[in-house]
């Protein structure tokens, strides 16, 4: 898993919980580098004690870190990347190809997940997802947060997972203008 998913982890945790409250989850934890790779087993770790420590079912702690981390950490890592796409829709046809595969070049064993991402109609996209890492409900935060940052709406449904044992989660996703946007 990319350091940077770990400090954007953290990050999210002080800004919705409190920096003590970040502390005491993060207590014992290395420094985890951005440049680095670190086994996903840690980030799972963390992802249970944030949900025992806040009272926040598992699941409400991947959908709120995702939303927080396309928000804050990608746009602000990624910056031309997120400028030259008009939409979340545009934005995430390329991922993949723009920073999925920049990441596996830069910094080994990172293992982002591999998204097969296609236009579904003039609003929205499919999303075929596959990772060992099983976060899909950190993705469906993920591309909520992209919506949100170009003022868009995600609405999402969940066509197979790999919870309930499919080879794959499949994602239909339509954007829509956000109220009062």
């Amino acid at each position: 898993m990319h350091g940077v998913i770990f400090t954007s982890f953290r990050d999210y945790l002080t800004d919705a919980h409190g920096a003590k409250t970040a502390g005491r989850i993060f207590e014992g934890e290395p420094i985890y580098m951005l440049s680095e790779a670190y086994p996903d087993a840690r980030l799972l770790a963390l992802v249970v004690r944030a949900g025992e420590v806040t009272g926040d079912e598992l699941e409400k702690v991947q959908y709120d870190f995702g939303v927080f981390t396309a928000q804050s950490t990608f746009a602000h890592l990624y910056p031309a990347f997120f400028a030259i796409s008009g939409s979340a829709r545009d934005f995430l046809l390329t991922v993949e190809t723009r920073i999925h595969e920049l990441v596996r070049a830069t910094i080994p064993n990172a293992g982002p997940p591999e998204l097969d991402v296609s236009e579904l109609g003039d609003d929205g996209v499919s999303i075929v997802y596959t990772s060992q890492r099983h976060f899909c409900v950190l993705l469906r935060g993920l591309t909520e947060g992209t919506a949100r940052h170009y003022g868009e709406h995600s609405e999402i449904r969940e066509l197979t997972c790999m919870h309930r044992g499919d080879p794959a989660c499949t994602f239909e996703v339509r954007f829509v203008p956000a109220q009062g946007a």
